[in-house]
């Protein structure tokens, strides 16, 4: 029986989540390339801020940070499955200015600025490592199907 090898044609990536920062390697199979490199943005950074604007995400955002304070949502990694009075405390430390409102669960919601829309944290993260894998996609030039997300060891299975 013969088998003939089919070089993959899809990436492997790997996101540091951070609070303020994510990084993106990419482990690429493709014969002529580095197998392991990081990501660079757009900006030719090799880290870039875990920031979201529904305007810009990453870089783009971190620009917008200082004319518009409480458009720009930082820190969101940190507001998972916590409760609403902790994450109240939390924000307050930081001089964070977005609005928050508790949910049904007694967790947070994020209630972006046309004043009705309310994002979950996990929902704003998944935007952020969205934001990963298209940084992958883009550096490896073919589609990324799997990636491995690490976080801090305090992290829990919530």
């Amino acid at each position: 029986m013969l088998l003939n090898s089919i070089p993959s044609q899809s990436a492997v990536s790997s996101i540091d989540l951070g609070s303020e920062w994510i990084k993106v390697a990419v482990v690429n199979l493709k014969p002529g390339q580095s197998p392991i490199s990081i990501a660079i943005n757009e900006m030719s950074k090799r880290k870039s801020p875990a920031l979201v604007a529904f305007h810009a995400i990453g870089e783009e955002a971190a620009g917008l940070v200082a004319r518009y304070p409480n458009k720009v949502y930082s820190q969101v990694r940190d507001l998972i499955r916590k409760p609403f009075d902790y994450v109240k405390k939390f924000l307050d430390s930081y001089y964070l200015s977005f609005d928050v409102v508790e949910d049904s669960r007694g967790g947070v919601g994020i209630k972006i600025d046309d004043g009705v829309t309310v994002y979950s944290p996990e929902e704003l993260t998944e935007m952020v490592l969205g934001y990963g894998m298209r940084l992958a996609e883009f550096h490896s030039k073919v589609m990324v199907k799997d990636a491995v997300v690490t976080v801090p060891p305090y992290f829990g299975q919530v």
